[in-house]
């Protein structure tokens, strides 16, 4: 009985906590985009990137966790299975994050305002670009399991 309790709340708290850590990526994410969004530059060709791929890139992410929430929560493997969903997640918050840190290098080199605004910039696109590395490998990996054993059967 106290076994079986334990398991559930195990259950429970661990798709709880890895729903709470994507919620709060893509909310720095998208305050990211927003922040970047705000610069004064005038016809930035990366603008128009911030604000078509990333929300994209966002939207592949959310229905890879709805596929794999249903997946979990039915118990079997629908469409997509659950690898596939791993990587619509990881794949599709690393290309968000690649781009945003890329945007933000970018912004980096065109502040005149002083060296305290160009840090910040500086800092959020390392940040960026360091959560990109890891959501990126997992992706790959991911990918090659998914087709691994798809090819495999």
């Amino acid at each position: 009985m106290r076994v079986a309790a334990a398991t559930t709340f195990v259950d429970i708290l661990t798709p709880a906590f890895f729903y709470l850590v994507i919620a709060a990526y893509m909310a720095f994410l998208l305050n990211s985009a927003w922040q970047f969004s705000q610069r004064p530059e005038k016809g930035r060709a990366i603008r128009g990137i911030n604000f078509t791929l990333v929300p994209l890139g966002i939207l592949l992410a959310l229905v890879g966790v709805l596929a794999a929430s249903f997946n979990a929560f039915s118990h079997e493997q629908g469409t997509p299975s659950t690898p596939w969903a791993v990587v619509m997640v990881a794949l599709g918050l690393g290309a968000s994050s690649l781009l945003l840190a890329m945007e933000g290098m970018v912004l980096r080199g065109r502040v005149d305002k002083g060296p305290a605004d160009r840090r910040a910039l500086g800092y959020r696109s390392l940040s960026l670009l360091a959560t990109t590395v890891p959501l990126v490998l997992l992706g790959a990996l991911f990918l090659a399991f998914a087709t691994c054993r798809l090819a495999c059967g």
